[in-house]
């Protein structure tokens, strides 16, 4: 599989989806990517809880390093999907602050491109479950997005 060919598309003809459609990790997570209308976020990212998920059994939790993998991987599909670069950016750094323990469910994830300077591109995530005003997780990702 390869991201050549969607990334060679306009960045208005690139749609998540087939963006999360070429790379394995996102499709064996199982994660999506969805139209966000009504709200000012235009995209928003859903992983449906499965076992691969699994962290505390007892809770049931989430393991913290899936949740991690789903922000950073929305966080770089976000960046794909708006920004007019022609291969994958190189994240420099991913720092999360988990706020409560998520449940094993669903969880939602939108996307907020915060700073986009010559090199280095910042974007936040933040991830919820049930209600977006309560959110399990905030992340922040450093890409390198030059060409150099």
């Amino acid at each position: 599989m390869s991201l050549d060919h969607v990334l060679d598309r306009p960045v208005s003809q690139r749609a998540a989806h087939a963006i999360l459609d070429e790379i394995p990790y996102a499709v064996m997570m199982g994660v999506l990517a969805e139209e966000n209308p009504g709200t000012h976020e235009p995209l928003r990212f859903v992983m449906h809880a499965s076992e691969l998920h699994m962290g505390n059994p007892t809770l049931p939790a989430m393991h913290g390093g899936a949740l991690s993998g789903f922000m950073e991987l929305a966080s770089a599909v976000h960046l794909l999907s708006f920004m007019e670069t022609a291969k994958y950016p190189k994240l420099i750094d991913f720092s999360i602050d988990y706020l409560r323990a998520a449940r094993l469910q669903t969880v939602y994830a939108v996307c907020e491109l915060m700073r986009e300077g010559r090199n280095l591109t910042a974007v936040q995530v933040k991830a919820w479950q049930e209600d977006p005003a309560r959110p399990v997780a905030i992340g922040r990702a450093q890409f390198l997005c030059s060409d150099r």
